[in-house]
C-alpha cells in the first residue's frame, strides 16, 4: 500500500472532459459517477466483508448522478460527443485500476472521490445561482462521504497523521 501510486484523476480525464461542450460537462460527469457506482457494485461482489459499505458508496454515486443531471443534463445535440468522451474516460479510468488488488483499487477510488469533489466545488464557485451552488456543495460532500467511508473500512488515515 505504501507504494501505491495515486493518479491525478482530473488530469487523467482532462482530454475527454474538455472535448465535451461546457453546457454538457455536468451531465458528462454525472455519467462518470454512474460508472463509479457500477464499479462499487462489482467490488461488493468480491468482498463480503466490505459489501454493505461499497453498496452504500454505489448508492451515493447514483444519487450524485441523479442530482447533477437535474442541475444540468447532457444536451441532446451533445449526445454523440459525450458518448465518445465517456467511452474514452471510462477506458482511461479503468486503466488506473489494472493490476491492483481489490484493496488497492478501492483505495484508489477513495482518492478519486476526494479529487472528484473538487470538480463539484469548482462548479459551485462558478455559479451565481445560490440553489445550484448549494447543490454542487452537497455533491462534493457526498463524494467525500464515500472516501471517508472507504478510509474507515480499510483502516486508512486520510488526515495524513
Amino acid at each position: 500500500m505504501a507504494d501505491l501510486e495515486i493518479p491525478n484523476f482530473p488530469m487523467l480525464l482532462m482530454e475527454p472532459l474538455v472535448s465535451v461542450p461546457e453546457e454538457s460537462r455536468v451531465g458528462f460527469i454525472a455519467r462518470l459517477e454512474r460508472s463509479a457506482a457500477d464499479r462499487y457494485r462489482e467490488w461488493a461482489e468480491e468482498s463480503e466483508e466490505l459489501a454493505a459499505g461499497l453498496i452504500e458508496c454505489a448508492d451515493r454515486e447514483d444519487e450524485i448522478a441523479d442530482r447533477a443531471e437535474k442541475l444540468s443534463p447532457v444536451r441532446a445535440e451533445h449526445e454523440e460527443i459525450v458518448g465518445r468522451a465517456l467511452a474514452e474516460a471510462r477506458r482511461l479510468y479503468a486503466g488506473a485500476f489494472v493490476g491492483h488488488s481489490l484493496r488497492d483499487r478501492i483505495t484508489l477510488q477513495a482518492h478519486a472521490e476526494r479529487q472528484g469533489s473538487l470538480a463539484w466545488l469548482g462548479f459551485a464557485s462558478q455559479t451565481t445561482d445560490e440553489s445550484a451552488k448549494q447543490e454542487f456543495l452537497a455533491l462534493a460532500g457526498l463524494e467525500v462521504a464515500s472516501a471517508d467511508h472507504i478510509d474507515e473500512a480499510l483502516g486508512v488515515d486520510s488526515t495524513g497523521g
